[in-house]
């Protein structure tokens, strides 16, 4: 399979190979990827936690949290930084609507496809959390997946990932959805055929 000059945006598939691993079954929404390096959020992991919940374990001021952040999933972006929340974004989205986001700090957002960003600034995240209207705006995470020099271009070589373009649709689909199997079916793949395809890549 040949690569594009980068992945990012875009969206990696776990392969058959990942299975009994942390990637198995993800769908991992790709924000930059060049030669030294690649950086994504797996999209279709939740965790037991909400986002008003999490805010106020931070101590943020929990009086002026939304009553929507609690209704929103908080998600297990991966192994790097767990710590560290972050937050991907639409800004045209965010746009349309009647709150007012003047808190933002936009110097500190990274910008990965027309406009969608991403922050992890603790003005963006508190801007958001006090300004959320309850629409599928942004969606937070813990931790992200990273990638050294290289590192991606092997496990692609390798077989343990299929690469999808960026389609705006996937990113805010419910937790409820299949991911895998809605990212597989927009690659005209079948679960069972790929399945079986990953399984001989291992005899």
């Amino acid at each position: 399979m040949s690569l594009k000059n980068t992945l990012a945006p875009g969206f990696l598939i776990a392969s058959p190979k990942l299975d009994d691993s942390l990637f198995e079954r993800t769908v991992i929404l790709m924000i930059h990827h060049d030669e030294e390096g690649a950086m994504g959020f797996i999209i279709n992991r939740p965790l037991d936690l909400d986002f008003g919940s999490l805010l106020e374990m931070v101590d943020l001021e929990h009086e002026r949290i939304r009553l929507q952040c609690y209704d929103r999933d908080v998600y297990y972006g991966g192994p790097v930084r767990t710590e560290q929340l972050w937050v991907i974004m639409n800004e045209e989205i965010i746009g349309n609507t009647s709150a007012d986001f003047s808190e933002l700090d936009s110097s500190a957002q990274m910008q990965f496809h027309d406009t969608w960003k991403l922050t992890g600034t603790a003005d963006s995240i508190q801007g958001l959390a006090f300004s959320d209207d309850g629409t599928a705006a942004f969606r937070p995470f813990m931790g992200y997946a990273g990638w050294g020099p290289g590192q991606l271009e092997g496990e692609i070589s390798d077989g343990s990932w299929l690469a999808l373009d960026f389609d705006e649709e996937m990113v805010f689909q419910p937790p409820t959805t299949n991911m895998w199997d809605l990212a597989l079916d927009r690659l005209g793949l079948d679960e069972t055929t790929f399945m079986m395809m990953g399984k001989a890549g291992r005899a």
